[in-house]
């Protein structure tokens, strides 16, 4: 088992699918539709990968999406309860999604461009949302970085951490993952899945020393 909360997203195939239930993610998000970031599954992929995993929630990656109702019903109709929208979605879409019972977390990009304002800002955009995926990793922000001031400083995360709960998506090569969890007030980290090297081969080398730095031996 892992030592804290961890979401696996932008889950395409069985190989990263059986990978990160192995691991025992709580979280696993597969996307849907045309607005999420790279490549899109049709419900009937999920529904077929989901067939042969067992452990973690199952999330919908909605990404962008401009209302929530129609989703929220096709959603309900598949027994999928959690929706991961982009906090740049307008504020309808995950009230909606909420109204009708899904629960909903926000997917927050970081830029190397934005301020630490500008992500708290992007943070409170959805105060529906139960969960903040905390996305440094898609801007190419490492954990050096933040030590070293770019953006902004550790000093900054640690409140933007506070401010909602939060899970942390960045490279954290080098440091600890449990004493970065036990060091700042965050929720869980959260990764994301990739293309395989070919039909069922993948190789998972840049993910296994975060899941083996935070296993746990019971």
């Amino acid at each position: 088992m892992l030592a804290t909360q961890l979401l696996a997203s932008g889950i395409t195939h069985l190989t990263d699918a059986r990978y990160f239930a192995a691991w025992e993610v709580d979280y696993l998000a597969f996307p849907l539709g045309e607005k999420t970031d790279g490549e899109a599954i049709s419900l009937d992929m999920l529904n077929a990968l989901r067939e042969w995993i067992e452990g973690p929630a199952i999330v919908a990656e909605l990404g962008n999406i401009d209302e929530g109702s129609a989703w929220a019903t096709t959603l309900q109709a598949e027994n999928i309860n959690i929706a991961l929208v982009a906090s740049t979605a307008p504020a309808s879409a995950p009230e909606a999604l909420k109204a009708a019972g899904i629960r909903v977390f926000s997917h927050v990009k970081v830029a190397g461009y934005q301020s630490a304002e500008d992500v708290a800002d992007a943070i409170r955009e959805h105060p529906e949302a139960e969960l903040v995926l905390l996305d440094f990793e898609q801007g190419g922000i490492t954990w050096q970085d933040l030590a070293a001031g770019s953006p902004f400083s550790l000093d900054n995360l640690r409140e933007l951490l506070a401010i909602r709960p939060c899970l942390l998506q960045i490279d954290t090569a080098g440091n600890d993952p449990v004493t970065i969890k036990e060091t700042y007030p965050l929720t869980g980290f959260a990764v994301r899945g990739s293309s395989e090297e070919k039909v069922g081969y993948k190789s998972f080398d840049d993910l296994d020393e975060l899941f083996e730095g935070l296993e746990v031996f019971e």
